[in-house]
């Protein structure tokens, strides 16, 4: 199935190789429609609706389309955004501008937008999410513009890049790990609920080499969880706690966990828009261990950040 978009321009370009762009998507996603042009044109908001109207970014070039339903979806517009901005991110976009329904401009922006159609792709005027994000290569601008949503046990994602001339469409890959019934993997919910259980919840895919600070991967589940769980719940606050393996000073190592702590907290400030106010960062070194520092993988487990709840009410 085509659809063709008023605006489109054909032309006979010659393919450009450019940096790819690789997505995991959520096990239950199935493709509902995918259009490639060598060559075309699409607009795209960065900034939101305003009766004067609606900054926009003009990207030409080559252009795909892509519509993923999630079926069963019971999770949230953000959980389901969330993963994907964090690839981009790790893939080095910069994400332009980003916004939920009404802050967006709810009906007139979702309008402003050309969207593939019903029964494609479903916009619920009061629950979606958008954004744009560039990436900058020797041969052109790589653009992305994302729009999910979600109704009748569905989720919907909608993506469209414009890149350089001939490029090809995202490679995507669907998780591996079993979706609960929020129709995402089975461990997005647990950490959550251990912090509001507990109080305190390790972070424990993160990853960070001895003596180092920063963080060793680029997708990190229990990150895009944290997130949607404060863009949820805007009173929360929560302390950042880094931990150390024992190899080396306590001064040094209590610095180097409060650096970790930091990383953490950079990351979500830059991914996922979390105000800085709402996020602290501290260390400990290696004075609260979780596992014997004798082994590899007893200190592996003991190089951790923990997310402390401070108000919870």
């Amino acid at each position: 199935m085509r659809l063709r978009l008023a605006h489109l321009l054909l032309a006979g370009v010659m393919a450009t190789p450019a940096a790819a762009l690789d997505l995991q998507l959520p096990a239950a996603a199935r493709l509902a429609l995918e259009e490639t042009e060598p060559m075309g044109r699409y607009e795209m908001p960065t900034g939101p609706w305003t009766p004067a109207g609606m900054a926009r970014y003009d990207a030409e070039g080559g252009f795909s389309r892509m519509v993923w339903q999630v079926v069963p979806y019971g999770g949230t517009t953000v959980q389901l955004l969330a993963p994907l901005r964090a690839q981009l991110v790790a893939d080095g976009y910069e994400v332009l501008f980003s916004c939920t329904d009404r802050d967006c401009g709810g009906f007139d922006f979702r309008f402003g937008i050309d969207v593939a159609p019903e029964p494609v792709m479903h916009v619920n005027l009061g629950d979606f999410a958008y954004l744009i994000a560039r990436r900058q290569t020797a041969e052109a601008n790589d653009t992305i513009a994302l729009i999910v949503s979600r109704g009748g046990g569905h989720g919907y994602i909608h993506l469209v890049r414009v890149g350089p001339p001939g490029e090809e469409g995202p490679e995507v890959t669907l998780s591996s790990r079993a979706p609960d019934e929020t129709g995402l993997p089975s461990d997005t919910g647990a950490l959550i609920a251990t912090l509001e259980r507990t109080g305190t919840a390790t972070l424990d895919d993160l990853q960070f080499e001895t003596g180092a600070s920063t963080l060793s991967g680029n997708m990190y589940q229990s990150l895009a969880s944290l997130a949607d769980y404060l863009i949820a719940n805007p009173e929360k606050r929560v302390v950042l706690v880094g931990h150390t393996d024992a190899e080396g000073a306590l001064q040094n190592n209590i610095a180097l966990s409060r650096a970790r702590a930091s990383s953490v907290r950079s990351f979500l400030i830059s991914t996922y828009d979390i105000a800085p106010e709402r996020l602290r960062a501290e260390g400990v070194g290696y004075l609260a261990p979780r596992a014997p520092n004798s082994t590899d993988d007893g200190r592996e487990l003991n190089r951790r950040v923990e997310v402390v709840l401070t108000n919870t009410e």
